[in-house]
């Protein structure tokens, strides 16, 4: 489906009720504030109804102001919709192949979860600091002191620390 024009009025009539709305809900928002600060702190902020009064005024121009510019940006997008051609929406009800965004959410989750396992049993880990300053380990982290540092480490090395991984956790977390 492709959208190629927008009907102003509707825009304009659609922008002014729901802008209206929102002054209402701002409105009573105010108004409730202002009571309540009225009844705490007597004198300290304007009386319920200059508050009102304010409110009003403000809300009236923002419901103005913006039915205006819901109205203009229609006849804009109306105006750049005959050179571009408008937008193309995509309805559909097939939900059996994800879309590329979720499989890339997804890749992503995947490669970070791969990397953290990776440098968590292939990297020696100094724990002797924990102690020092009082912390407790997380359940399921062997207590391991590094050797060496830097990429040269052993096969050897690697398998200790796989072992000593998988007989702290037994569910291959």
């Amino acid at each position: 489906m492709r959208i190629v024009e927008t009907n102003p009025w509707s825009v304009t009539v659609t922008s002014f009720l729901f802008l209206g709305a929102l002054g209402m809900c701002a409105l009573g928002s105010v108004l409730t504030a202002s009571v309540i600060l009225d009844i705490l702190v007597p004198g300290a902020w304007p009386t319920p109804s200059e508050t009102l009064f304010l409110g009003i005024v403000i809300v009236t121009l923002e419901v103005f102001l913006g039915t205006g510019l819901a109205c203009l940006c229609s006849l804009m997008y109306n105006y750049t919709a005959q050179f571009s051609g408008g937008v193309e929406v995509a309805l559909t009800d097939d939900l059996s192949e994800p879309t590329p965004v979720a499989q890339a959410l997804h890749l992503m989750k995947w490669l970070h979860v791969r990397a953290w396992q990776r440098l968590y049993t292939r990297l020696p880990v100094d724990f002797s600091h924990t102690k020092r300053l009082g912390l407790q380990l997380p359940p399921g982290r062997p207590e391991r002191k590094a050797q060496r540092s830097g990429p040269a480490e052993t096969a050897a090395d690697t398998s200790r620390y796989e072992r000593q991984r998988s007989a702290s956790d037994p569910g291959g977390r």
